[in-house]
């Protein structure tokens, strides 16, 4: 059993390892949390470059990773991806998105409306699952009247 949490990434400093479709789909999500997101990678796609984010087309390099709170590996190498689990430091997060038993985390599939955010997992297990699941409980939320969560918030 993993330990369910939201994290306030604003500002942090978030490496992400791999220029490829799992790093945009990582990196999208970190550009909305509003992380400080540094993007390694021999190629980078156009639509990384595009995104608020620094990036870098070079070869990975331990010192990219200073001063990182998490870090997503996510490349198909995997002799990179062994280098950066021995470099990272045990104070950094680490998701390795091609081997989750090397992972400090992984992203739950969520659903969200204003202020609802809900989060749906099966602990790594069965990812077809929770994207099923995710499907059902959008449209379930698609139905909830969320305004009234939001003016609760803003009240506080």
């Amino acid at each position: 059993m993993k330990y369910p949490v939201m994290l306030d990434i604003r500002g942090k400093k978030v490496v992400i390892i791999g220029g490829g479709k799992v790093a945009l789909r990582k990196a999208k999500g970190l550009v909305a949390a509003a992380a400080d997101v540094l993007v390694i990678g021999l190629t980078v796609l156009p639509e990384i470059k595009a995104l608020n984010v620094q990036f870098l087309e070079e070869a990975y390099r331990k010192e990219y990773l200073s001063g990182a709170f998490m870090v997503f590996i996510c490349t198909d190498n995997r002799e990179v991806n062994q280098a950066v689990l021995q470099d990272v430091s045990s104070e950094q997060l680490v998701n390795d998105a091609t081997n989750q038993s090397n992972s400090d985390f992984f992203n739950m599939a969520t659903v969200a409306k204003n202020e609802l955010v809900v989060g749906i997992s099966t602990g790594g297990e069965n990812p077809g699952y929770a994207k099923k699941v995710k499907q059902e409980v959008a449209e379930l939320v698609e139905n909830l009247a969320t305004e009234e969560i939001a003016n609760r918030v803003k009240k506080s």
